[in-house]
């Protein structure tokens, strides 16, 4: 079947949402319980999903004055993060011990990861205006197809829900002249919703290398809107629209030093990247809402450089486009938003670009000129639920037709189950994973001598999980525990010969194997005050038996927060523990062939807010309390002790 015929499906999947209004009736909204927007081609409720989730909402981010979204990770179960600095430094997430490219990440329902490595780059992400973040762990390509593998991150942004027109506006320092501020403007009314904000973050830093020498800053910036426009009571058409500038400061790391203090010393490197993302679709509902149907067209693009004083050392573009047609019908006669017996199919067609910009940074030109790649996929899911909505099934398969590599079939189950008591729920998922190598592995890149390999293979993934969520006490303890199961073969590694200095990518033989346990509680006493915790311990072995590196065996992260008498004051703390965290070792003579051990840290964390009245608030934390001296990446200091204060207010 060739690509024109498959594209065509597409626009069978529009006829379909244009003819289904002709069958449309007015119906009245239904409202679920919490959901998971990300948990499928519908959204599950969250007492039903049998999959592992954690959800930090927009209230959590605010009440532990979250200012970027890879602090809102951390330590949560399942999830390790790896900056190369401060907050703001490039940083990866791994979850359940997988690769960082492992892991999916969505704004707003869009891949926002960059082609060229798969990854997406967390230091560059505020956490203004963010709704929700969705950590669904365990393979999730059955959906979402590649980068999937160790789970998907799915970030919402706010939008208008309050009637009229709505503003707020924040603005904070700290140390190192560090300034943050944004603002959001909405506006909603029976038909239209709106939304627009705009947050920057400015910071002279400090040096990465520990040598007390010249300062790692860094200037993001970030705009955001979206909106939603009824037409009928059936029909709706909407945008969304992001756009980021990242600039950072960072230094020379030094592969093959004589010892760890040489590996990062100061230069003057620096990384830029403006990225735009953008999407418009429409829904529609049919068949007195039994029916409903949404056709989506997403584009993104980033540029990239990376200077040394003054001089480009990498300049490369990719793009990503996606047009896609999901279809939802309900099965037992009620809306599909409340039904209980639910059958949904997605087509979708995506493409990526990558391009070499620069003549002067290729050692060869065939790296010049734009390189391609794109794939249609299709899936079908179920989900139903029995006894009495007590057990709810969810089974989704899927099938990527890819012009680069060998087509794939992924799958996957879940299920959740609550017992008669009320109080325990038993949750379970299997599935298997598959992972494209990225553009750089493919085709090579700039700078240095990077050999792409066209004869990669995809890599694959099976994994399993069960879980148990308990609830105590009236519902004031909720205590959810998980242990889960993985395995990869065919895994991307690279090779670097020290004699040329060529790298280039390959897949390994045997199996790269992760279980570990994932725990979280959270306790709410009543009188103010609330106590959670989550702790992970992971087990992560490479196909030649190596501990995986950059995931802690052991992680354990404390929060708690009371809220003073006056209902106006709120005081809070974390405390995250790290041990069994192993890197490489780069310097001579080892060259990466072994592994040192970093030592175990613990970092707190305290927060204030005091609330004038509805409109102004004044907020004060102090980051990494103790003054810790640790490392995540094996060269590389972490921030000492910060102090922030701050304003914001509503209107």
């Amino acid at each position: 079947m060739g690509y024109e015929m498959k594209t065509s499906l597409l626009a069978f999947g529009a006829t379909l949402l244009a003819a289904g209004s002709a069958f449309a009736q007015d119906s009245e909204p239904f409202q679920l319980d919490e959901i998971i927007v990300g948990a499928g081609l519908t959204p599950v409720e969250a007492s039903r999903y049998g999959r592992a989730v954690s959800v930090v909402t927009a209230e959590d981010l605010e009440e532990r004055q979250i200012r970027h979204v890879a602090q809102a990770l951390r330590a949560l179960p399942g999830v390790s993060v790896s900056p190369s600095g401060g907050p703001a430094s490039s940083t990866v997430v791994r979850m359940r011990g997988t690769e960082s490219n492992h892991s999916l990440v969505l704004v707003d329902g869009i891949d926002v990861s960059d082609p060229t490595t798969g990854a997406f780059d967390f230091g560059d992400m505020l956490a203004d205006d963010i709704e929700r973040i969705e950590v669904l762990r365990g393979p999730q390509s059955s959906i979402y197809g590649s980068n999937a593998i160790g789970g998907v991150i799915n970030i919402v942004t706010r939008k208008a829900t309050e009637p009229g027109f709505h503003g707020s506006a924040n603005a904070e320092l700290g140390t190192e002249q560090t300034a943050g501020g944004g603002m959001a403007l909405r506006y909603s009314d029976e038909r239209t919703r709106l939304s627009f904000s705009a947050a920057r973050r400015v910071s002279e830093g400090y040096d990465v290398s520990g040598s007390d020498g010249e300062r790692d800053g860094y200037a993001k910036t970030a705009l955001n809107a979206r909106g939603e426009f009824d037409l009928n009571d059936m029909a709706m058409i909407g945008f969304s629209l992001r756009h980021t500038e990242n600039s950072s400061e960072y230094d020379a790391f030094n592969w093959g030093a004589a010892s760890r203090e040489d590996l990062v010393t100061d230069a003057d490197y620096e990384a830029d990247s403006t990225d735009t993302f953008g999407s418009v679709f429409a829904t529609l509902d049919a068949w007195d809402g039994r029916f409903r149907s949404e056709i989506t067209y997403s584009r993104g693009k980033l540029d990239s450089q990376d200077w040394l004083d003054g001089d480009a050392t990498a300049d490369y573009t990719t793009t990503r486009t996606r047009l896609s047609y999901r279809g939802s019908v309900s099965l037992d006669g009620a809306e599909v938003q409340s039904s209980a017996q639910v059958a949904s199919l997605l087509i979708e067609r995506k493409e990526e670009t990558f391009e070499n910009n620069d003549a002067d940074l290729v050692y060869d030109d065939a790296m010049l000129g734009e390189r391609s790649r794109e794939l249609i996929g299709y899936v079908l899911e179920y989900r139903g639920s029995f006894l009495d909505d007590a057990l709810t099934v969810q089974a989704t398969g899927r099938y990527d037709d890819n012009d680069a590599f060998e087509d794939a079939s992924t799958w996957s189950l879940g299920l959740s189950y609550a017992l008669p008591n009320g109080l325990t729920r038993l949750h379970a998922s299997a599935g298997t994973g598959v992972q494209n190598p990225t553009m750089y592995e493919q085709f090579g890149y700039n700078p240095g001598m990077w050999i792409g390999n066209e004869a990669l293979e995809p890599e694959k993934s099976r994994g399993w999980d069960v879980g148990i969520e308990q609830r105590f006490l009236n519902d004031a303890l909720v205590v959810d525990l998980t242990y889960f199961r993985s395995e990869v073969t065919d895994e991307i590694s690279t090779a670097y010969d020290v004699a040329t200095g060529i790298s280039t990518a390959y897949n390994e033989d045997g199996t790269s194997d992760r279980k570990g346990v994932e725990l979280s509680a959270d306790y709410t006493f009543g009188n103010g005050f609330t106590l959670g915790g989550d702790f992970t311990w992971l087990d992560a072995t490479d196909p030649d038996g190596g501990i995986e590196v950059r995931r802690p065996e052991r992680e354990l992260a404390l929060r708690a927060s009371y809220l003073l008498p006056n209902d106006q004051t709120l005081l809070g703390a974390d405390l995250r523990h790290v041990s069994g965290l192993w890197d490489f070792d780069y310097t001579t003579p080892s060259f990466g062939e072994d592994r040192v051990k970093l030592d175990d840290f613990t970092v707190v964390n305290v927060t204030a807010q005091h609330r004038f009245n509805d409109r102004v608030t004044l907020t004060a934390r102090i980051d990494n309390l103790l003054d810790e001296e640790y490392e995540e990446i094996y060269g590389y200091a972490a921030p000492g002790r910060k102090f922030y204060a701050g304003l914001k207010a509503s209107f």
